[in-house]
């Protein structure tokens, strides 16, 4: 009688026998499945295996010099393989993951395509960008490059300094910049303001202005402090970024002159790399004087007349004189400046000469001036 239950035992064994080669057989493919996903995730990724392979260049460097960069993108390793499909995409995130910037997708028919940035990226930025590349079979995706970091939109030159400006004119000038724009929108549009610093009243406002130097068309109150600001944006983005001045501006009357002066030409010798002139410059002491300037040969031979110029001014009223427009890059008044030429107009041979200046028929005031030829 107990034959059975001997016989049923031997079923279980067989079945649990068949039970273990079956979980093999099922673990054994699970790994063969495992490891060509593997496989396959790798040949798609950065480094594209031994064969694709992607590159992003471009010109800039960690600070960039436009806000609307130019990029190539580059695909190697693809065969013949045609069209190619790029996604380019910007990113604030280092790992240039969303929210995306520049998030473009397009084909390119060949290995390399130069991509235009249609828009501007945000004032002062740092990002980061990256492009896959993919085909039939086949994809690869690039190092991501950054930090790139955006210039500002619109910065303020001067008067700028932190501490404070002092300026000895009414209309003084001011003066901002804005970097590049390689593609998409633009120009650049500003709109300027000068306020009061107590009460920060506006008394001037500028709109629409296309250029980066701007002289107020009437005078500022003298002894009065104020602040500037500056708001630039590109025509077709909607965004806009403002600077405010960092300090203040105090306008103050230059005082005037105690005395009659007249200073060293400069630069001297010339010409130089940078100037074709010398500059002349005079102080007139109240209650002003009658002035004559001319240049003179070592042989004390009239060579060229600087006053009484083409206007034919020769009184001047206290104040200093031959200096630039404040502000402006030159230092000198075009009226008083000798460029080596005689009074015909013809160059002067190289050599020593003489500037001899005098006010109110007084005594003369001589330089020597070290002309080095044209």
């Amino acid at each position: 009688m107990a034959e059975p239950p001997r016989r049923r035992d031997g079923e279980r064994d067989v079945r649990v026998r068949d039970l273990r080669v079956r979980d093999v057989r099922v673990r054994d493919v699970v790994r063969r499945r495992v490891a060509a996903l593997l496989a396959t995730l790798l040949c798609i990724g950065p480094s594209a295996g031994a064969q694709q392979r992607v590159v992003v260049e471009s010109d800039q460097g960690v600070e960039m010099t436009t806000v609307s960069p130019q990029l190539i993108v580059r695909a190697f390793g693809f065969g013949a393989a045609r069209p190619l499909r790029v996604t380019l995409r910007i990113s604030e995130n280092a790992s240039v993951l969303p929210p995306f910037l520049v998030d473009t997708t397009f084909e390119m028919a060949d290995s390399a395509r130069l991509v235009r940035i249609r828009r501007a990226l945000p004032s002062q930025a740092t990002v980061f960008w990256r492009a896959l590349v993919e085909a039939p079979g086949q994809a690869a995706i690039s190092d991501i490059t950054g930090p790139r970091v955006v210039p500002p939109w619109v910065t303020l030159l001067r008067p700028a300094d932190p501490t404070g400006n002092t300026v000895f004119t009414r209309q003084p000038l001011f003066v901002f910049r804005s970097p590049s724009v390689d593609t998409g929108p633009g120009p650049w549009r500003y709109d300027l303001e000068i306020l009061t610093t107590a009460g920060a009243a506006t008394v001037l406002t500028a709109s629409n202005l296309s250029d980066t130097v701007f002289r107020p068309p009437t005078e500022l109150q003298a002894s009065t402090s104020y602040r500037w600001r500056v708001t630039a944006r590109l025509v077709g983005d909607p965004n806009t970024v403002r600077r405010d001045s960092p300090g203040t501006i105090i306008v103050v009357d230059e005082p005037v002159p105690t005395s009659t002066l007249f200073y060293q030409n400069f630069p001297n010798p010339f010409p130089t790399p940078v100037s074709f002139s010398t500059c002349f410059w005079f102080d007139i002491g109240a209650p002003g004087a009658t002035v004559s300037l001319e240049v003179l040969d070592l042989r004390g031979s009239r060579v060229r007349t600087i006053i009484p110029s083409g206007d034919g001014q020769t009184r001047f009223d206290a104040g200093r004189y031959g200096r630039g427009i404040a502000g402006l890059a030159g230092n000198c008044d075009n009226r008083f400046i000798w460029d080596g030429t005689d009074a015909s107009g013809r160059p002067v041979p190289p050599g020593v000469y003489l500037a001899r200046f005098r006010a109110n028929g007084g005594p003369p005031t001589t330089r020597r001036i070290l002309f080095r030829g044209r």
